[in-house]
């Protein structure tokens, strides 16, 4: 979904900031950055971007507007199952998608589930993350370490998601999912 199409109100960014934002975030995105189950299924290409991007660009896209991160299953043209998508959720309840672009036809999201941000000790991506995160930064003119309006990795709050569009997602400890399983949205739900 592009800038463009999603009402940003209340909330002190319009459609331009928004678009400024999707910029930024556009020409930070890398093979550095890409989930590294996608990048072993298809690598990384200029040519499809937002490939393997979508867990740690709803991270920035929170740290910078706020909101829920949601988590959604994906599933293939003869109905397998293919993994996890994310995206965010606004305070003013718009969703917002700047990863979409990279699915095939055919592929379906189904109804994501607002998901809590992981902790630093349940990183699996903060690396990719911690990067991209400053790639935007530094494109958005903001300072290096600068507060945003949620907790982040450097204000001792969250960090990054997991493998997005492939695999269990953020949680990688003890505990956590296995790889691939939905388990992984479900369990994160809100307080279920």
């Amino acid at each position: 979904m592009s800038a463009d199409a999603v009402g940003v109100s209340g909330m002190g960014a319009g459609a331009s900031e928004l678009g400024r934002i999707e910029g930024a975030l556009r020409a930070s995105w890398g093979a550095d950055t890409c989930a590294p189950d996608d990048l072993a299924r298809g690598g990384w290409s200029p040519a499809n971007p937002a490939w393997g991007q979508c867990d740690v660009t709803a991270l920035v896209v929170q740290d910078l507007l706020g909101g829920e991160l949601m988590c959604g299953e994906v599933y293939g043209v003869h109905g397998g199952r293919q993994g996890f998508h994310w995206w965010n959720r606004l305070p003013d309840g718009s969703q917002i998608d700047l990863t979409r672009d990279w699915f095939r036809a055919g592929q379906v999201v189904m109804e994501g589930v607002s998901v809590p941000r992981p902790m630093r000790h349940s990183l699996r991506r903060g690396e990719e993350y911690a990067l991209l995160r400053g790639r935007v930064w530094q494109r958005l003119g903001i300072p290096a370490g600068s507060a945003t309006a949620v907790p982040t990795v450097g204000a001792g709050g969250g960090a990054a998601p997991g493998a997005g569009s492939c695999g269990a997602g953020p949680w990688a400890g003890p505990g956590s999912a296995a790889r691939g399983s939905m388990a992984s949205c479900r369990e994160r739900r809100g307080a279920a």
